[in-house]
């Protein structure tokens, strides 16, 4: 039904978008897309769903409504609330705006998708707009001519400012554990996947999916094939075994893409 969606995502999000229509008539003008679900990353039963609502006036009165549906969806409907003017003023020009993370909604919520990196995959997200019982689904023809510059400028800060002083912050709590004695795999994915992914969008602009950011990084530092293949894997729900050894390695693939941001 829904271009490059997931059939259990736009089952999903038609749901709830007819739901969000009932809770709060005409609130809600199209709602966009991104992240994983149109990467082809998206796994049922572990992904989340990410979503830009462009609303038509302020949410604020009817963000408890909205509340209660964000925490019982299932899987997980996150996202951002935002004005089409707001997205016409791009995210340096706001402060917070209302977000859901994993399915906690927060009226004024700074960071998370408050960036560019939202505003380029507007861009190439789907769309939906609610049309009485049913969503109409399509590609967005969104174009942001900043997102581009700003998005490389968000990814090689992010990695600086916060990567660099979490992947310390780690070394650090792993001192004198045994090589190996087990951690938890969302802390090995998390660490091994995400900064590759930042780097990706440093040296070309473009915003991929944490599978193809593994592919990026194998094939830059093969040394660390098996533990991104590994990542991938647990991601995908293919749970697997990780263990201090592990993490320190992906500190060291972290500190790796830091180094390739500043040159």
């Amino acid at each position: 039904m829904a271009a490059r969606l997931p059939d259990a995502v736009s089952d999903a999000l038609t749901g709830f978008l007819l739901e969000q229509a009932r809770l709060a008539p005409g609130l809600v003008s199209r709602a966009v897309v991104t992240g994983s679900a149109v990467a082809d990353d998206w796994h049922d039963g572990v992904s989340d769903i990410d979503v830009v609502f462009v609303v038509t006036r302020d949410p604020a009165a009817e963000l408890e409504l909205l509340a209660g549906l964000h925490a019982a969806s299932r899987p997980h409907i996150d996202g951002i609330y935002l004005t089409e003017s707001e997205i016409a003023r791009g995210p340096d020009a706001l402060q917070t705006a209302p977000q859901v993370i994993e399915g906690v909604l927060v009226s004024a919520q700074r960071g998370a998708q408050l960036s560019w990196v939202t505003w380029r995959e507007l861009e190439h997200g789907v769309q939906g707009v609610p049309d009485g019982g049913d969503v109409i689904w399509s590609p967005v023809a969104d174009r942001h001519p900043d997102a581009v510059a700003g998005s490389v400028a968000f990814s090689r800060a992010n990695l600086v400012e916060y990567w660099e002083p979490l992947g310390e912050s780690l070394v650090a709590e792993l001192d004198g554990r045994a090589p190996d004695s087990p951690v938890r795999s969302e802390t090995v994915r998390w660490v091994a996947l995400g900064p590759a992914r930042l780097l990706a969008t440093v040296q070309t602009g473009e915003i991929i999916s944490k599978s193809a950011a593994a592919e990026f990084a194998a094939e830059r530092w093969p040394e660390h094939a098996d533990l991104l293949r590994r990542a991938v894997l647990d991601r995908s729900g293919d749970r697997q075994r990780f263990v201090v050894a592990d993490a320190l390695q992906a500190v060291a693939l972290l500190r790796a893409c830091v180094a390739a941001a500043h040159s």
